[in-house]
């Protein structure tokens, strides 16, 4: 087809196996590649690989590629701070039709500054500590400023973006994540090569001091003091990693507490747990969660982006602000003293499928 729009879509990074990243490859895999030709660019590549992409789909060469020295890094970093424009010509060509900033909060780079380009701001988490910061406020204006769409992927996203920029709620529209149930169900019956304990918990996502990773390990030291040793089971890698082992053996938790890694496929192993835990601090919309309800696994988590909406007031999952009452959630699931439903949560989740959000994505697109 000719007169195919082209699209520029950039974002942290698409090799880090975070939700941003397999959010863009489903919205990338499910595009009419007839009208569109779609080019990706990260900043900053590590070493997770990249989520897939369909033929035809280009991944950029990326700003930062970890094969320098530390001062070529941090000589490359200020570049980009100190001479956006100017970086963002290095990087790029200034021939798109429609560009996207995929992040959450500090933009890689300005938009173009051409009129006739369409200028979307896609923002994956909630965002209310910009009240409290001026310098990630006014950087994050900029952004905004010039966008024509801002995008929120939850209601408590899009509500924090209206509370810090209420001269832009006009431009705002929310539009939820899509997910490939069928092949999450087929992924989660592959075998794994290790046994899981009965009475499981498990934590998906960078461990991480923003994932409330330490968190966890306190609220499992907590359930054994309670006498109720069940297992929990870390899915991702991160840079408190080493930290945390330390402390689960100080703790004497070394049997009880397993650290799997990054995992491609973390459905396998989710399928198998009684309860999916998260002490974030920060999230847009936690895919994972649907994820896990759509294997009948429900959910406790801290009062993120996201997380009131799918527990549908308890009844999918609980929100907690204390270690003890998370603690205490676990406990309800673990014992079936809870009211949630595995067919009930199916049905929900049905309103997150990448048929909805697709539609949603091309009309944003074409308007």
């Amino acid at each position: 087809m000719e007169n195919k729009k082209k699209i520029l879509v950039y974002l942290w990074s698409f090799s880090l196996g975070g939700g941003a990243e397999k959010i863009l490859s489903t919205i990338v895999n499910h595009l009419d590649l007839e009208k569109y030709d779609v080019d990706i660019l990260e900043i900053e590549h590590f070493d997770k690989g990249y989520e897939p992409v369909p033929e035809g789909v280009r991944i950029l060469k990326p700003y930062k590629a970890k094969k320098h020295s530390r001062l070529v890094e941090a000589l490359l970093w200020r570049a980009r701070i100190w001479f956006p424009d100017l970086v963002r010509n290095h990087l790029i060509k200034d021939e798109y039709d429609i560009e996207i900033s995929f992040t959450i909060m500090n933009p890689a780079f300005p938009f173009s500054k051409r009129s006739e380009v369409k200028k979307i701001a896609w923002i994956h988490g909630s965002i209310e500590e910009f009240l409290k910061d001026s310098s990630k406020r006014k950087s994050h204006r900029r952004q905004l400023d010039a966008a024509d769409t801002i995008v929120g992927i939850s209601k408590k996203t899009s509500h924090s973006i209206k509370e810090v920029y209420p001269d832009y709620a006009s431009k705002l529209q929310t539009v939820y994540n899509g997910y490939d149930f069928k092949t999450i169900l087929e992924k989660s019956q592959e075998k794994i090569d290790i046994e899981i304990a009965p009475q499981s918990i498990c934590t998906i996502g960078r461990i991480e001091e923003n994932k409330g990773s330490d968190r966890v390990v306190e609220v499992i030291r907590l359930l054994h003091q309670e006498g109720k040793n069940y297992h929990l089971y870390f899915i991702g890698a991160g840079d408190m990693e080493e930290e945390l082992k330390k402390r689960v053996k100080e703790y004497e938790l070394e049997d009880y507490v397993h650290f799997l890694g990054y995992q491609k496929n973390p459905y396998q192993y989710l399928s198998q747990m009684k309860v999916l835990l998260s002490m974030s601090k920060q999230e847009g919309f936690p895919g994972v969660y649907v994820e896990a309800l759509s294997l009948g696994i429900p959910f406790v988590s801290t009062d993120v982006g996201g997380a009131e909406e799918l527990s549908q007031e308890g009844r999918f999952g609980q929100i907690i602000e204390s270690n003890q009452e998370a603690a205490q959630a676990i406990t309800n699931y673990m014992t079936s003293a809870s009211n949630f439903d595995v067919d009930e949560a199916s049905q929900f989740i049905q309103q997150f499928t990448i048929a909805k959000q697709i539609e949603q994505v091309e009309k944003l697109l074409e308007e």
